[in-house]
């Protein structure tokens, strides 16, 4: 994330500065309860952090959110890293990121509605005044999502040199960004007769229902190609970008996946960055890919960043992408307890005709014509206009994500 001067940093009220070192310690507790209650911790996920451990990363979080704001400038180096030791307990762990960053999410959140709370009804509170003091909540939760992840993953690396192959140490040592400049990571590779392509497109697979060890085995690759475990439901492969279609490729490969009977194999594709340096940009879009995309589209095999990107970004701002959703689907919701017409709009969206959507729910067309009129009650007459169905479906996909 660009860094902006300090002094173009405009500086938040002194009295609500007060108000939140006053609540300091309640407040911890209360976001490190919600991420306790709040947050999935699966199998798959690794066992949930100790609570004194997150309680410990909630205080350091609003310990880093009350010394920019205090200052008027952004968080340094050593603050993100004093924040983002819950990474560090995960890579450990040798499991997934996602949970500690779902988890620093959550805690924002909370933290949020409580400044919010004690901000509201104080004689200095703006509208300019909100909207500046959620800059500063959700510019802190950026940064510290991007630490929490390098954190996770040069950790996760460091933890790996111990007693692993040396053909896993380069790969992680190439999404990670740890080797010194690429004359180094080349010797490195040529050590291990390993020919590295100029660049890569990282890949990361991920199956819910098998251990992804076993299908390393099976993985028909190109030359040049590097894949190892990441955890074990997550697969990276480095593709060569210099092959030029990768995407085209990834997509066959996955397809042999599933028909071999890996039939819950789903992968998110990151973006070709220039030269060996740009392979761990590639490989956190990869992973934030196949993340957003199996929550938008379950059934789709492969997610590519570059089309989920506009969602991370609106995603970003928790507060924003709620006020759309309500603004596009608040009548629905709050006339909808059953969810029936909520599923009848995304399944007509989706199929185009009332027919296919019938047919996609197993309805009667007569029912989703009922269904239908009444949509047209509460979201306005004209739903085959253009526009506003691209509405509709953007707020329904920011639903899915909030």
């Amino acid at each position: 994330m660009t860094r902006v001067a300090a002094r173009s940093n405009p500086a938040l009220p002194a009295p609500l500065i007060e108000e939140i070192e006053r609540r300091r310690p309640a407040l911890a507790r209360h976001m490190a309860r919600a991420v306790l209650t709040l947050v999935r911790w699966d199998d798959s996920a690794g066992a949930v952090p100790h609570r004194e451990a997150i309680e410990r990363a909630c205080e350091a979080g609003i310990d880093l959110f009350l010394a920019t704001a205090r200052e008027a400038r952004p968080a340094t180096q050593r603050e993100l890293r004093e924040v983002a030791q819950l990474g560090i307990l995960q890579a450990r762990s040798s499991q997934s990121v996602e949970p500690v960053l779902a988890a620093y999410r959550m805690a924002a959140r909370v933290a949020w509605s409580a400044i919010l709370r004690a901000w509201r009804d104080h004689p200095d509170a703006s509208p300019e005044a909100l909207v500046l003091t959620a800059n500063y909540v959700f510019a802190a939760l950026d940064q510290v999502a991007a630490q929490v992840t390098s954190t996770y993953v040069h950790a996760r690396e460091q933890h790996m040199l111990r007693g692993t192959r040396a053909r896993t140490r380069l790969l992680h040592s190439l999404i990670s960004d740890t080797f010194d400049n690429e004359l180094a990571i080349q010797k490195q590779a040529l050590a291990i007769n390993v020919k590295l392509a100029s660049g890569y497109v990282a890949l990361v697979i991920r199956s819910d229902d098998v251990e992804v060890q076993d299908l390393l085995a099976t993985l028909r690759l190109p030359a040049q190609s590097l894949s190892d475990v990441s955890d074990p439901h997550s697969l990276v492969v480095l593709w060569p970008a210099d092959r030029g279609a990768v995407e085209t490729e990834a997509r066959d490969l996955l397809g042999e996946l599933r028909r071999a009977g890996r039939a819950r194999v789903r992968a998110g594709l990151g973006g070709e960055h220039p030269g060996l340096r740009g392979i761990s940009r590639s490989y956190l879009e990869a992973q934030q890919a196949v993340e957003v995309g199996r929550k938008l589209r379950p059934e789709a095999v492969l997610h590519h960043y570059d089309e989920v990107a506009p969602y991370l970004v609106l995603a970003q701002n928790p507060m924003v992408a709620e006020r759309y959703v309500h603004h596009v689907l608040g009548p629905l919701v709050g006339a909808d307890s059953r969810g029936a017409l909520m599923e009848t709009l995304e399944a007509e969206l989706a199929q185009g005709t009332v027919k296919e959507a019938a047919a996609a729910l197993r309805l009667h067309r007569h029912t989703v014509l009922y269904r239908m009129e009444k949509l047209r009650e509460l979201l306005g007459d004209d739903l085959d206009d253009p526009a506003l169905r691209q509405r509709l479906q953007l707020a329904l996909d920011l639903r899915k994500l909030i």
